[in-house]
């Protein structure tokens, strides 16, 4: 074969081999092993089966319908408190929950003399128990058992779910035990001081501060509130403030107020009750920078 031959059939050679490379597959880097998939957080749903203002029930509507629906079986009176309450046992499907039921209903003009001192205008009243049950609860405070309207006989009035198992905060006092957690403790004493002074509470003792056994508080009694007044009860106590309270507290309204509380107060009553908010959303803005003035 001549030279020039060879040449040319050299070259065409090279060029099919340059074409069938340029055509193969790149080469692929080796993969490691697949890692398996990180296990996903658990995520936790927060329910109202915990409060320990609830008892037994799971939610605020399941313990409301109980206490709406289920048969009185007994009732006898209570022994401590002037408002005359009758605590009364309950059965719906073998259930059995005890509840207090109360009556009074007064309003008086002028000057009343009570034990701790003259009250202006003083009222007492089963529909306040209701109207700061729905408060607390606009408030996401969850420190007060359900209440509800409910008749019985030929009378109308309150029934409030009993809390079994709790101590009042006058017996804690008489033992002198001290609380596990002294700032929790502080936390919700203040808490229960913002919430008095916002329905104006003329009645909170220490006998109706209940303490449960895990030093949760729970409040009851609130028949004696709801002062047409615009100023706070006791501003000096309030130097200790939630943050996440005082955006609840923020973005009441008079609208909501009315729609969950307007058959149990009047429209002076809700009006007053605005007005302390806002006496109390002032204090909190001035202490708000306040080294530990503010909790969450």
């Amino acid at each position: 074969m001549k030279p020039k031959a060879i040449l040319v059939s050299a070259v065409s050679l090279l060029v099919l081999v340059i074409a069938a490379y340029s055509q193969a597959p790149a080469p692929q880097a080796p993969q490691e092993p697949a890692q398996p998939a990180a296990p996903a957080a658990p995520q936790v749903q927060e329910t109202p089966a915990n409060l320990p203002c609830l008892g037994k029930f799971a939610s605020y509507e399941e313990a409301e319908e109980f206490l709406r629906t289920a048969n009185i079986v007994k009732s006898k009176g209570v022994p401590v408190g002037v408002t005359l309450p009758q605590r009364m046992t309950l059965e719906k499907d073998g259930r059995q929950e005890t509840a207090v039921f109360k009556t009074i209903d007064e309003r008086k003009t002028g000057i009343t003399r009570l034990q701790a001192g003259p009250e202006v205008d003083f009222k007492d009243s089963w529909k306040f128990e209701i109207a700061a049950y729905e408060l607390n609860r606009m408030l996401k405070m969850d420190m007060i058992p359900p209440v509800v309207e409910r008749m019985h006989r030929t009378q109308k009035g309150s029934l409030q779910l009993w809390i079994d198992g709790c101590m009042t905060e006058l017996e804690r006092t008489k033992k002198k035990m001290q609380p596990p957690g002294p700032m929790s403790w502080r936390q919700q004493i203040f808490k229960v001081r913002v919430f008095d002074n916002l329905i104006y509470n003329i009645d909170r003792n220490l006998g109706n501060l209940l303490i449960t056994p895990e030093w949760r508080l729970i409040m009851i009694d609130h028949t004696r509130c709801f002062k047409s007044l615009g100023e706070l009860r006791a501003p000096k106590d309030l130097t200790f403030f939630s943050r996440s309270l005082m955006e609840s507290l923020q973005g009441l309204n008079k609208k909501d107020c009315e729609e969950r509380c307007g058959k149990y107060l009047t429209d002076p009553e809700i009006r007053s009750l605005l007005e302390r908010r806002d006496k109390i959303l002032a204090l909190f803005q001035k202490d708000a920078d306040t080294p530990g003035a503010v909790y969450p």
